[in-house]
């Protein structure tokens, strides 16, 4: 495709480059003495035990939502109880446009070993692979952007696109050395942030109609959301934490 001017898409980078060399390295500095001062107050945006599903509409626009079932979900392991606290996944069907899935993921404890599972891992393991990455800004309101994460991907039967992020504190990182750069910097403030991801798929002839169906979705769904459901999936940005 030829978007590369689109001023809402940037391409990441493909290779290793020096910069991440050296913020790999510092990272691991960093992380080190986080540890060393053994964080132990949880910094989370949600409180107590987790319930997704009430956060989220059962309608958005012409989308209403029809199954849990048929999703690409992360790989099953011996740490999946431990990996996230909550996972919502809908199917939302439209008369009029292409039906989108959505996938959150909430883990109430980031320590830099548990870590919420990328696309880029899961979707490979269930049989894709990935064709297509960049970056699409996607506009919250309130000022908030969130640096979108679009993949293109294709299996033996079939295509799917996505866009998805990560949020970690109040950080959304977009490579997993952001990831871990994330959780050293809230260990270093004496916290242990939470975290969470969130994704929406579709199933498009090409990517210009899959970012249109993704983001008109995602941006009508963004005006529906209350206070509780944009901190957990922006933070504090999304809206300001309960004064204790």
């Amino acid at each position: 495709m030829s978007d590369d001017r689109d001023p809402l898409t940037v391409k990441p980078p493909s290779l290793v480059t020096r910069r991440s060399m050296i913020a790999g390295g510092l990272l691991a500095a960093t992380a080190a003495i986080a540890n060393s001062r053994r964080p132990d107050e949880p910094f989370r945006m949600l409180p107590g035990k987790p319930k997704l599903n009430p956060l989220f509409p059962l309608r958005v626009g012409d989308w209403e939502y029809q199954t849990s079932s048929g999703l690409v979900l992360p790989p099953p392991d011996q740490l999946s109880d431990r990996l996230y606290n909550a996972i919502i996944t809908r199917y939302y069907a439209s008369p009029t446009g292409l039906p989108v899935m959505m996938l959150v993921a909430y883990n109430g404890v980031q320590d830099g070993m548990l870590q919420v599972h990328r696309p880029e891992v899961c979707y490979p393991a269930a049989g894709y692979r990935i064709e297509e990455e960049r970056i699409v800004a996607l506009d919250a309101g309130r000022g908030v952007r969130v640096p979108g994460h679009y993949l293109a991907t294709r299996s033996v039967s079939r295509f799917e696109q996505l866009i998805y992020w990560t949020r970690i504190g109040n950080d959304f990182p977009t490579e997993w050395w952001q990831q871990h750069w994330a959780v050293a910097k809230e260990n270093l403030k004496g916290r242990v942030p939470d975290g969470v991801l969130i994704r929406f798929s579709t199933a498009a002839p090409d990517d210009q109609v899959a970012i249109a169906t993704l983001k008109q979705f995602i941006e009508l769904l963004f005006a529906q959301l209350g206070p509780t459901a944009r901190r957990l999936l922006f933070g504090e940005a999304g809206a300001p934490l309960p004064s204790r």
